[in-house]
């Protein structure tokens, strides 16, 4: 067997400035990817109406967290904030070796931007991770955070030739105070799907063409037209559902205080069963203690249809 010869992260060349978020490559500047995001897939809206207050306020937490995580890594330095506590019980629980913190990647054409960690998985495959701060996950956000670590993923093997990406992440991180003195905790590891690099490609040179670009995991209108008509079926049924279930144990009361087994109707009949117990096989834990045998003769294997989750 060939040894894979261990792959080191190559510099970009680009400069980048922290105080004015600005990549400058030779005598160039490059945009960056979140900005990108905001344009193509939210119009720019993500934070409308919220108080320019607040949003400063976010920011600075955010950055602060960031330089936390980044000082222990680079520096084995802790500062004994919860957030850097929760970042290295992450760390420890899933593997995670650190190779590189504010990893700036580059097309050396027209994009940049910078990758919050990189873990090293192998000699020549690497995990990337974006830390996240904010407070409740939405599917936007999450979504969102799919693009950029999908589009980090291919700016990152577009660099460094011989490196391949292994798992994306988001690193959820939060521990901050509430109006009525609770703290808001958040400690995840998230991972995500990644795109693939010709439609992430795609995406930045549409934004390129000053073109808006059409979103291939974008609901059809069709469907999306329906879901005022699917949220009121669902409320319907759970209504339903919810008075049905009221309804029979009402029945099975009245027939329990009576000691009726059956009672008929010309249409319908209602049936007591009465109350008693059930023995299950626990094959995970009967695996778990005899690891030395073989179950394949003794299982059955069936096929699961596929099947459709709406939540509303």
């Amino acid at each position: 067997m060939v040894a894979t010869k261990r792959v080191e992260l190559k510099d970009s060349g680009v400069i980048f400035n922290e105080e004015e978020h600005t990549y400058l490559f030779g005598d160039k500047y490059l945009s960056g990817i979140t900005g990108m995001l905001s344009r193509q897939l939210y119009d720019d809206k993500e934070f409308e109406g919220i108080p320019p207050q607040i949003l400063e306020e976010s920011r600075c937490y955010g950055i602060d967290v960031h330089k936390s995580c980044q000082s222990f890594d680079q520096d084995w330095y802790n500062d004994g904030t919860v957030e850097v506590a929760g970042y290295i019980n992450l760390c420890k629980e899933n593997g995670l070796v650190h190779e590189a913190s504010e990893y700036t990647v580059s097309d050396g054409v027209a994009w940049a931007s910078n990758i919050d960690k990189v873990f090293r998985a192998s000699d020549n495959t690497f995990d990337l991770a974006d830390l996240k701060t904010y407070g409740a996950m939405t599917p936007q956000k999450l979504e969102k955070g799919r693009f950029q670590l999908s589009i980090y993923a291919y700016l990152f093997e577009l660099q460094n030739k011989k490196a391949k990406v292994g798992r994306l992440f988001i690193i959820h991180l939060r521990n901050k105070e509430k109006k009525d003195g609770t703290f808001d905790y958040i400690c995840n590891l998230i991972p995500v799907e990644r795109i693939p690099s010709d439609i992430c490609k795609d995406l930045l040179d549409t934004d390129l063409r000053n073109e808006k670009w059409v979103n291939p995991y974008s609901i059809p209108d069709d469907i999306s037209k329906q879901e005022a008509e699917i949220r009121e079926l669902i409320e319907t049924k759970n209504a339903a559902e919810e008075r049905l279930s009221t309804i029979k144990a009402a029945i099975l009361s009245k027939m329990e205080s009576l000691d009726i087994r059956t009672w008929a109707t010309q249409t319908m009949r209602l049936t007591r069963k009465l109350p008693t117990t059930r023995a299950s096989f626990n094959s995970s834990l009967f695996k778990a203690d005899h690891p030395d045998m073989d179950f394949s003769p003794y299982e059955k294997i069936s096929q699961v249809a596929g099947s459709l989750m709406i939540t509303v």
